[in-house]
């Protein structure tokens, strides 16, 4: 009996996945060198609060875009990394524990991050110091379990004996060093605009020339916005029972110019009068600021600059701070306060009202 070769038995399973990934393969192939959509949006998680991202006019491929958006990503991680409280194998972690006082090898950036809240320390008189990471820890706003209660004037007065800038140096581009032993610094007032800043650069130097970056409502614009204007951004009104973004006080225009905001309606505790205590700490006295001041909004050619003069003014308050910032070169500043009756007033330096007007700006 001759032998009959039989059909193989379709396997339906099988067929089906063996043509989905051919199907995939060759999107793949496709999609990957295919333009990404001229406008490009996203966002995501870093340094404890969130990001975005706006670019308009590409020109990037899929794939492009994609290694893009994972070097953001990569570059987001280093910086927490470098300059992170809440990690304890960071290199400012590290630091912190180290007792000693000769100098300490950190990165490029974290060397630069520490080197510009140096200077603004000096320009501002101590109203900004990075070394205030044990009393922020005090007041229970660091990375410690706060303790239940507020400190007493005691443990303040002690813990003030080991912070001061000038006991903080910078003798290389990498190295930084302490004074004193228990010397522990906290960048949080200045890394997120730092971090804007390298992030809008990469952009740029992918070929990104009308981009908006955001990290925690600090924000640098570049090049031109929707309808080839300068970027809309609008300042929050110092309310602290809105959601971010709900409630806004007035909306400026920017072109290559970045904006920061400080100040005690986000984060904050009562005391057992049930009076806010802001996060912002008075590196003079070691306590929160007492001042009607509620925000103040600093637009600045960079943003490390604005995000640092910001807590800076917001230390100094609405009256002090106006007078400073009118003889820094290239910066303005909107102050919010409260008002007797409970209202919101504005003040702002001379130079701030020219935001506040939607027009072409020279590109510098």
């Amino acid at each position: 009996m001759p032998f009959v070769l039989q059909p193989r038995r379709l396997n339906v399973r099988k067929t089906i996945f063996v043509a989905t990934v051919i199907i995939g393969l060759i999107i793949w192939m496709v999609v990957r060198d295919a333009p990404a959509p001229d406008k490009l949006s996203w966002q995501g998680f870093t340094m404890g609060t969130t990001y975005s991202i706006k670019a308009l006019n590409s020109g990037l491929g899929i794939k492009e875009f994609m290694d893009l958006r994972d070097d953001i990503q990569t570059l987001l991680e280093d910086l927490n990394d470098q300059m992170s409280t809440y990690r304890d194998q960071s290199e400012i972690s590290r630091f912190n524990r180290s007792q000693s006082t000769g100098p300490f090898t950190v990165s490029d950036a974290l060397g630069k991050v520490t080197r510009a809240a140096l200077q603004l320390s000096e320009e501002s008189g101590g109203a900004f110091d990075p070394t205030l990471d044990p009393l922020i820890n005090l007041w229970g706003f660091g990375n410690r379990k706060p303790s239940g209660r507020l400190p007493i004037n005691t443990e303040i007065a002690e813990m003030q004996k080991h912070i001061c800038f000038q006991y903080l140096k910078s003798p290389s581009p990498t190295q930084i060093q302490k004074a004193l032993p228990g010397l522990q610094i906290n960048l949080n007032a200045i890394a997120k605009g730092y971090a804007v800043d390298v992030v809008s650069e990469l952009l740029f130097n992918r070929g990104l020339h009308n981009t908006f970056v955001e990290i925690g409502g600090e924000i640098y614009t570049r090049g031109l916005g929707p309808g080839e204007k300068p970027w809309s951004i609008g300042l929050e009104a110092p309310n602290p029972h809105a959601l971010p973004g709900e409630s806004l006080t007035t909306t400026i225009f920017l072109q290559n110019k970045a904006v920061a905001t400080s100040g005690n309606y986000r984060n904050f505790i009562l005391d057992e009068d049930g009076n806010t205590l802001s996060h912002i700490l008075d590196p003079r006295t070691g306590r929160p600021v007492e001042h009607r001041l509620a925000s103040v909004s600093v637009v600045a050619k960079t943003c490390v600059l604005a995000d640092g003069i910001a807590t800076a003014l917001f230390v100094m308050g609405d009256v002090d701070g106006l007078k400073w910032v009118e003889s820094y070169p290239d910066v303005e500043a909107l102050f919010i306060s409260v008002e007797q009756d409970g209202s919101f007033g504005q003040s702002s330096s001379s130079g701030f009202a020219s935001y506040r007007t939607n027009t072409i700006l020279e590109l510098k």
